[in-house]
């Protein structure tokens, strides 16, 4: 649906302007009209120009915005000057345009939660849905400062994983360099050394040989490949389903597997029981959830969830059947929908798996540096007696 550009006047005679989209100029006078304003003659169908957007704001941006919001709202401050104070708060960051954005679209006579809907690459479903039903029943304020706190919880959570996987990954990052630089520039100068010395290696040091040689005749094709590699993983990232591909696939090894799921679970039940809570009715927050869960992966499983509950039948029994929860969380989920307090064992089904993700992941740092280091230790060393033994069999052949 295109944009418009208009200007107009309002009672008092001050100049106001805004953006409204529709799909016709006459429908925006329309509109400009049902607003209390007199538009101004040959500006109101002025076509929109394109917009150019920055940086995509960080997580932990969004819930400042939301926490600040919230608090502003609950002072008794209008929505539109809310947003006009937020949109000069340096606290935000990237988050200042995307809020001036949505301060000029109020202003411009759309409510809240549809200027919301014009940046869904920065808002979530979730949060959208949220949103809405706090416009419609009054209670922004309370519902932004729930979004708010579960998307501080959401970003502690991911901060606890990346910074317990930092370690492995700086010590499998560090070892690959050493290696590279051993096979590059310091092994060639023992391999004319032996083929000189007529010295045959052994099949460790000649393994590695090979690869020194191949490394120097083709180092500028496999930097590109790995660069085209790390550059196709970088973009399959920032697609939806590609991304969603990859945690599916991630999903199926035996280490990752468990970590995975409890990570599943607690997104599906912490959405659940926020949504619930606020008031929204089972079938119609699952189908928010259905792209909420999209980017763990099996959306399918998930629609067909949806349609079960949408026919009558009841969400325990459709979870049972696709498999994608735990079966604590889905007999938990049963005993909920039999006593009617769905929302309330959602979150601590939430807080359950949450404590058993937090076990796993210190079992898994745990065990993976030790191993990474074993690993590096098990080939430098390998390729360092190999090197010495050669170099002693040339010494011997020299005496």
């Amino acid at each position: 649906m295109p944009s418009f550009h208009y200007r107009a006047l309002t009672a008092k005679g001050e100049m106001v302007a805004g953006v409204l989209e529709a799909p016709s100029a006459d429908l925006v006078v329309e509109r400009v009209l049902g607003l209390g304003l007199i538009p101004v003659e040959g500006d109101v169908a002025a076509a929109a120009p394109a917009v150019r957007r920055g940086a995509r704001p960080r997580p932990e941006e969004i819930v400042v915005f939301s926490r600040d919001l919230a608090l502003l709202l609950r002072s008794g401050t209008r929505i539109n000057d809310a947003l006009d104070l937020l949109s000069n708060e340096r606290e935000l960051g990237r988050m200042r345009a995307v809020v001036a954005e949505l301060h000029e679209a109020v202003l411009g006579g759309q409510s809240f939660a549809e200027a919301l809907g014009a940046r869904r690459d920065v808002f979530p479903s979730l949060y959208l849905a949220l949103v809405g039903l706090g416009e419609q029943t009054a209670t922004l304020a309370p519902i932004l400062e729930g979004v708010a706190a579960e998307g501080a919880r959401a970003e502690a959570l991911r901060r606890r994983i990346v910074d317990a996987l930092r370690y492995p990954a700086f010590l499998l990052v560090s070892a690959c360099g050493v290696l590279g630089f051993f096979l590059t520039f310091v092994l060639p100068q023992f391999s004319s050394l032996f083929s000189d010395m007529q010295v045959k290696p052994d099949p460790v040091l000649a393994t590695f040989l090979s690869l020194s040689a191949s490394l120097r005749d083709n180092g500028v094709v496999y930097a590109t490949a790995a660069a085209a590699i790390v550059l196709s993983l970088v973009l399959a990232w920032r697609n939806a389903g590609a991304r969603a591909f990859l945690f599916e696939q991630a999903g199926r090894l035996p280490v990752l597997g468990a970590t995975f799921e409890q990570h599943r679970t607690i997104l599906f039940c912490r959405s659940l029981a926020l949504l619930l809570s606020g008031g929204v009715t089972l079938s119609a927050a699952l189908r928010v959830l259905v792209d909420v869960m999209a980017a763990s992966g099996s959306q399918a499983g998930w629609s067909r969830i949806v349609d079960k509950v949408r026919r009558g039948g009841k969400l325990s029994e459709a979870l049972g059947h696709e498999k994608l929860l735990p079966a604590m969380a889905v007999r938990t989920l049963r005993l909920a929908e039999e006593t009617n307090q769905l929302p309330t064992l959602a979150a601590r089904v939430a807080d359950y798996f949450e404590a058993r993700l937090d076990r796993n992941i210190d079992r898994i740092v745990g065990v993976a540096g030790p191993v990474a280091i074993l690993v590096i230790s098990a080939i430098v060393g390998g390729l360092v007696v190999s090197v010495m033994t050669a170099l002693l069999s040339v010494n011997q052949m020299a005496e």
